[in-house]
C-alpha cells in the first residue's frame, strides 16, 4: 500500500554515507583510545531505551513545534519537525492509528507549502528570461529587410576591403616559404661523424622521454581513477534524488493517508461531538487534497475533492461558514481551469453570496461562531466585516478572468473551425 512505501521514506536516513562515516570515525577513535567500539557503554549506535510514555511525549513536542513553524511560515522546519512527529508516531501506535492522522495532516499541509515555496523560488529564477520561441531582443543580429541601401553599400566596401587584406597577406606567406626553401637546399650535407654524434644524442634525449611520459601515465592514471570515483558518487547521488518523490507527490501521499485514517476513525465512533471533531478535520483534509490537486495541474482530482469537501460541509457546517464560501472559491478555480467556465462561476458566485449572508449576520449579531477566531483576543465583528468586504473584490476579479478565459477559448475554437472549413472547402475546390 501508498502508506507502507511512504513511511519507510520518511524514516530512511537522507544521507547514509555521511551517517556511516561518521560512526567509523567515532569508533576509530574509541580504538584508540583502547575502548571497543562494540562496548554497549561506547557504542554510538545504542540509544539508552525510553519509554512509551518518553517517545510519545516526544512525539507530542515535535508535532507541536512542526506546527508553530509552520503557523509563523518557517517551511522548511515545519517540514523536519512534522516529518519526525510522522515517524515517531507511526512507530508508536501504529501507522493507521488514529493519533497519527493530525500529524499526518499538517506534514501533508507542509509539504504543500513548500512545493509553493520551491515554485516561487524558481519562477523568480526565470524572471525576465525569454521563452521559447519568443520575441527575443537580440542587437547583434539585423533582419536584412531593415537595413537600408546605404548601410548595405558600407558593409559590402568592408567586406572587400577585408578580402583583399586577406589575399596581400596570403601572397607574402607563400613568397616568404618558397624563399626558405631555396635556401636549405644549398646546405651542404653533414659528414658522418656529425650525423653519428646526433644519433647517440637523439637516443640519449629518448630515453629520458620515455621516463618522463611514463612518470605522466601514472600520474595520469592516478587523477582518472580519483576522477572516476567521484564521478560514481555523483551518479549515485543524483540516482538517488531522482528515486526520491518530489515534495507535491509526498503531500498527497500524507494527506490521502490522513483521509483513510480520518474515515475508519470516523465510521467507528459513537461520539457525537467526536465525530463532529473528526468531520471537521475530514473537509479539511479534502481541502487541502484538492490544493495540492491545483498545485499539480490535476484539475479533474482537484475538482473531485473540492466537490467531496463541499458536500460535507454544507451537511455539517452553518449556512454562513466561512469554511463553505473558502471550497466555493477554489472549487471555482479549479472548474475554470477544467475549462467548465459557467459551473466556474456559479461556484465563484456562491462564494459571494455565503459571505454577504455572512456579513449581513455580523451587522444582526446572529452570526455562527467561527472555530479559527475563538483563541483571538483582538477578534471584533467589526474586523471581520472589514476583512470580509475587501475578500469580495478579489472574488469578483477572479470572476472576470474566468469570464475572459471562456471567451478566449470560444475564439481559438472558431478559428480552428474556420480553419478546418476553410481547408475542407479549398480540397473539395481543387478537386473539381
Amino acid at each position: 500500500q501508498a502508506y507502507n512505501c511512504l513511511i519507510h521514506f520518511y524514516k530512511r536516513p537522507r544521507y547514509p554515507s555521511i551517517t556511516m562515516a561518521a560512526t567509523d570515525l567515532e569508533n576509530q577513535t574509541q580504538a584508540q583510545s583502547g575502548k571497543s567500539p562494540n562496548n554497549a557503554e561506547a557504542s554510538p549506535s545504542k540509544k539508552t531505551d525510553e519509554s512509551p510514555a518518553d517517545q510519545k511525549a516526544r512525539a507530542l513536542a515535535a508535532l507541536s513545534t512542526g506546527k508553530r513553524h509552520l503557523l509563523v511560515q518557517d517551511i522548511p522546519a515545519a517540514v523536519e519537525s512534522l516529518g519526525e512527529a510522522c515517524g515517531l508516531m507511526s512507530v508508536e501506535f501504529g501507522e493507521k492509528a488514529p493519533e497519527c492522522a493530525e500529524a499526518y495532516f499538517y506534514y501533508g499541509k507542509a509539504l504543500l507549502e513548500m512545493a509553493r515555496l520551491e515554485s516561487g523560488v524558481l519562477g523568480n529564477a526565470l524572471d525576465g528570461v525569454p521563452e521559447e520561441g519568443g520575441d527575443a531582443d537580440d542587437s547583434e543580429v539585423e533582419e536584412p529587410e531593415k537595413v537600408t541601401e546605404e548601410e548595405r553599400t558600407e558593409v559590402e566596401d568592408k567586406v572587400d576591403e577585408a578580402l583583399e587584406e586577406n589575399f596581400e597577406k596570403c601572397v607574402k606567406a607563400k613568397t616568404t616559404c618558397l624563399s626558405k626553401n631555396s635556401k636549405n637546399d644549398g646546405v651542404s650535407e653533414k659528414s658522418e661523424d656529425q650525423e653519428d654524434e646526433e644519433m647517440e644524442d637523439d637516443e640519449s634525449q629518448d630515453g629520458e622521454t620515455g621516463e618522463a611520459n611514463a612518470d605522466k601515465k601514472a600520474a595520469k592514471s592516478e587523477t582518472d581513477s580519483v576522477e572516476g570515483e567521484s564521478k560514481e558518487v555523483e551518479d549515485a547521488a543524483a540516482q538517488l534524488d531522482e528515486d526520491d518523490p518530489s515534495n507535491l507527490q509526498l503531500a498527497w501521499e500524507m494527506l490521502d493517508l490522513a483521509k483513510m485514517v480520518l474515515t475508519e476513525q470516523l465510521e467507528g465512533e459513537k461520539n457525537t461531538e467526536v465525530k463532529t471533531t473528526i468531520e471537521k478535520d475530514l473537509c479539511e483534509t479534502f481541502l487541502t487534497l484538492g490544493e495540492v490537486s491545483l498545485e499539480n495541474e490535476n484539475y479533474v482530482q482537484a475538482v473531485e475533492d473540492l466537490s467531496l469537501c463541499l458536500d460535507r460541509q454544507k451537511a455539517s457546517l452553518p449556512s454562513d461558514s466561512r469554511s463553505i464560501a473558502e471550497t466555493h472559491y477554489q472549487l471555482g478555480v479549479a472548474l475554470g481551469f477544467h475549462m467548465k467556465f459557467e459551473e466556474a462561476v456559479v461556484s465563484l458566485e456562491a462564494a459571494i453570496a455565503v459571505l454577504d449572508a455572512r456579513i449581513t449576520n455580523l451587522k444582526s449579531k446572529t452570526e455562527s461562531p467561527d472555530e479559527t477566531k475563538k483563541e483571538n483576543i483582538f477578534h471584533t465583528r467589526e474586523k471581520e466585516i472589514a476583512e470580509i468586504e475587501s475578500l469580495i473584490p478579489e472574488i469578483k476579479e477572479k470572476i472576470t478572468d474566468t469570464n475572459e478565459m471562456k471567451d478566449e477559448s470560444v475564439r481559438k475554437v472558431a478559428e480552428m473551425k474556420e480553419q478546418i472549413g476553410f481547408g475542407s472547402s479549398s480540397s473539395s475546390g481543387a478537386g473539381s
